[in-house]
């Protein structure tokens, strides 16, 4: 019998295999080919239409705005699309959705109008000690149930265009690789939905904030070696919030890699996210803080904080300031059970937000 510590490194092959391995058999990445991975993005941009693969990767890589120092783009892709190998006289994909690594099914929603995700399924996974999150979206069906546990490289659904926003010639899985922002998710939800059903308990999308699954794919593949723990604490970071210490700040406790060294109840803590609002390493703050703050935040000429983090900080330059997406977000980390209330006008309705397609 293979420990199991060990049986994420055995594929059907025999061969070793990567810590993450690919939800399909697309593997045009690790062989220079982006163009035959990523599925391409319907633009219309001042007047001209183009179809450009780019827009299928992870991160501001839709949305283009033309500014002083050229177009940027700003609208924030959390996941990647990735394009189907084989398709019927038709044009409907054939190709099967793989688990990523072993892990147990958290997640199915089978409902393709409960979310921009269409039918979705998300699974758990024990990396280094913590739980990490796989999302497979878009799927034409799914042949898994919650809490069935699954190995990597089973099929796990067929990839297909449920959804909004997409059609039979853009099918595509949407592929993301996530942490869990708060274990008291469904009751931050319900204090602010305003009669909203949430139909996916912890594993909403608003709850899962994911980093560029590409990048890992390809790293665990070219080195036996990959860390998951290590290569995220080397992300580099867009802005710093210091916010105050809390029993609820299940983010720390769940992935107690993101602080350095061993601190005891802190004041406060500094945590460093990425432009996407990924958690990549957390400090002890030298002194308590009444409130959530932002301080620092990087500096990117012709881009503003709001276009740099997904309009969590704002502010003019040399002065970012939280902006009440950033406090709506800070509120959702410190999240106690129930949270019943918020005690200032920052108690306002989740937007809903397109997400995946």
């Amino acid at each position: 019998m293979i420990p199991r510590l060990l049986a994420a490194l055995v594929t059907l092959s025999g061969a070793e295999a990567a810590l993450f391995d690919f939800p399909t058999q697309n593997r045009a990445l690790l062989e220079g080919r982006p163009q035959d991975f990523y599925m391409y993005v319907e633009r219309n941009f001042e007047g001209n239409v183009s179809h450009p693969w780019e827009g299928g990767q992870f991160g501001f890589v839709r949305g283009p705005q033309r500014t002083t120092q050229g177009v940027i783009y700003t609208s924030l892709h959390e996941g990647v699309d990735i394009l189907p190998l084989r398709r019927d006289a038709a044009g409907t994909p054939l190709d099967d959705v793989l688990a990523s690594a072993d892990g147990r099914v958290v997640h199915v929603s089978p409902e393709p109008r409960a979310s921009n995700y269409g039918r979705y399924i998300v699974m758990e996974h024990l990396i280094e000690g913590s739980p990490i999150y796989t999302l497979y979206a878009h799927l034409a069906s799914a042949a898994v149930v919650p809490g069935q546990m699954v190995r990597q490289g089973d099929v796990i659904g067929r990839l297909g265009f449920s959804g909004a926003g997409i059609d039979r010639e853009r099918s595509h899985v949407h592929f993301e690789i996530a942490l869990l922002l708060s274990e008291n998710f469904e009751a931050w939800f319900g204090a602010r939905s305003a009669g909203d059903p949430n139909r996916h308990g912890l594993f909403n999308g608003m709850n899962l904030c994911g980093t560029n699954p590409s990048d890992i794919l390809v790293a665990a593949a070219r080195d036996p070696g990959f860390q998951l723990t290590r290569f995220l604490g080397g992300l580099e970071p867009v802005f710093k919030l210091t916010i105050p210490s809390s029993p609820d700040l299940s983010l720390l406790r769940r992935y107690p890699w993101l602080v350095a060294g061993e601190i005891a109840n802190p004041d406060a803590w500094t945590i460093a996210f990425t432009g996407t609002g990924f958690p990549i390493r957390a400090v002890a703050s030298p002194g308590p803080v009444s409130e959530p703050k932002v301080v620092w935040a990087r500096e990117t000429p012709g881009t503003t904080y709001s276009q740099a983090t997904r309009g969590l900080v704002g502010g003019p330059a040399g002065q970012p300031r939280l902006t009440e997406s950033g406090h709506r977000f800070v509120s959702l980390l410190l999240a106690p059970p129930g949270a019943p209330e918020v005690p200032d006008a920052r108690k306002v309705p989740v937007p809903k937000k397109p997400r995946g397609r």
